[in-house]
């Protein structure tokens, strides 16, 4: 926990993350180091250490943190999602959000029930009873597999897109923590960045530290294609900035798990160092790409949206949301709707849209292509990007179709 707020409330309220290292057999790398018993070791240290690589992003599960959870998992690659559950009570409507939230990404889920120490045997059995109802609904559409053998784990880790693992764990009496790190460890890497090599570098900024004593300005997140070789003449484009241009800068120095590095390539989370000038630091916010060629932004793009279940949801022209696409998250509105039949979602028609005196309503199941229009700046978007909006809760999800003015890649 980063805040004093989050110790003295014990709710998470910031995306998190951290380090899990393993080693050939499927030993975590973890604890004290051996030589200075007082000191744990560092991510540095377990980087260099590890034969496979574990990234733990810890996200909030409190509803009063719930746009943060969206942003997490909207902007984090998660390949897998672990959903936590307390096994003494039942699941609540946060749990329902959770799971419908990572399947609107296309995200496998593993269900963890936890404080299992102590916990009477109606109130396990109750709890996974009501997780079952909500893992067979149709939002979610998931069969719950009880895991108890590692034979099991070997059971399911080819079928997690219609599995949900069930595991039950203690921090207490250690219970199921074998378990969780062997599934952890077998677990293959879901999202293959190695077919982006040959596309443009783009890097998304999740995180701006400008006041790095000896370095300058430097920004953190996530290589989402290409790679980049630093020298002294590796120029990139920073942007863009409130009036939609882009920051022509030299990329000094990167680090890779606080490791230094000369290269970056898709699918890493680094750090990269920018040789800026005071005023234009200023600029710098998140949500930014770094670019080597090609820098465009917009303030209007095409998407077809799904319209999820929810109450009292009616979306109509000049609806205003709260959008999510990968890292950018800005208000927008909506310019203009068409119903469509034939979905980018291989989904069945469209049903619970219809025409009234104001235009085209969308209701929950409607589906549509929609014309938004981001409300403050302009912001760097493809097409086939995954978007969420919302306005409180989640309300849909859909794929960006098209830039007006930019041909379709």
């Amino acid at each position: 926990m980063k805040h004093r707020h989050e110790i003295e409330s014990g709710r998470t309220s910031t995306a998190t993350s951290h380090l899990l290292g393993f080693r050939h057999s499927g030993e975590v790398i973890a604890g004290r180091d051996r030589i200075r018993a007082h000191k744990i070791k560092s991510e540095d240290e377990i980087a260099r250490e590890s034969y496979r690589i574990v990234t733990l992003m810890d996200l909030a599960g409190h509803e009063k943190y719930l746009k943060t959870t969206i942003h997490g998992v909207s902007s984090g690659f998660a390949d897998y999602a672990l959903i936590l559950v307390n096994s003494r009570h039942p699941p609540t409507h946060m749990t329902q959000h959770h799971l419908n939230l990572c399947c609107s990404f296309g995200i496998p889920v593993v269900v963890l029930f936890t404080k299992t120490d102590g916990c009477p045997p109606h109130a396990l059995e109750t709890s996974k009873k009501e997780l079952a109802n909500l893992l067979k609904s149709p939002e979610v559409n998931r069969r719950p597999f009880s895991v108890k053998t590692e034979q099991d784990i070997t059971t399911c880790m080819d079928k997690l897109h219609t599995l949900a693992p069930l595991i039950d764990i203690s921090c207490v009496t250690g219970e199921g923590l074998d378990l969780l790190r062997k599934m952890l460890f077998c677990m293959p890497k879901r999202r293959k960045h190695e077919k982006k090599l040959n596309r443009p570098f783009e890097f998304l900024v999740e995180d701006i530290f400008n006041s790095v004593p000896g370095v300058g300005s430097v920004v953190s997140g996530f290589v989402n294609a290409g790679e980049l070789t630093l020298g002294s003449s590796t120029h990139v484009y920073v942007g863009p900035t409130d009036d939609g241009s882009f920051l022509k800068t030299i990329a000094k120095s990167a680090h890779v798990a606080r490791i230094n590095t000369t290269h970056v390539t898709a699918g890493q989370s680094a750090c990269l160092a920018f040789s800026l000038n005071k005023e234009l630091r200023k600029k710098l916010r998140r949500g930014m790409v770094v670019l080597t060629e090609n820098p465009t932004s917009t303030k209007e793009f095409d998407a077809e949206i799904c319209v999820l279940k929810g109450e009292g949801t009616t979306i109509r022209r000049s609806y205003q949301a709260y959008v999510h696409i990968l890292n950018v998250r800005q208000s927008a509105f909506a310019r203009d709707i068409h119903i469509v039949n034939n979905s980018a979602f291989g989904l069945p028609p469209s049903h619970g849209a219809k025409h009234d005196d104001d235009g085209i309503v969308l209701r929950p199941g409607s589906r549509a292509k929609v014309r938004f229009e981001f409300s403050q700046r302009p912001e760097y978007i493809r097409t086939g990007m995954r978007m969420l909006f919302r306005d409180g809760r989640v309300r849909g999800v859909g794929i960006v179709t098209g830039i007006p003015g930019i041909p379709a890649m």
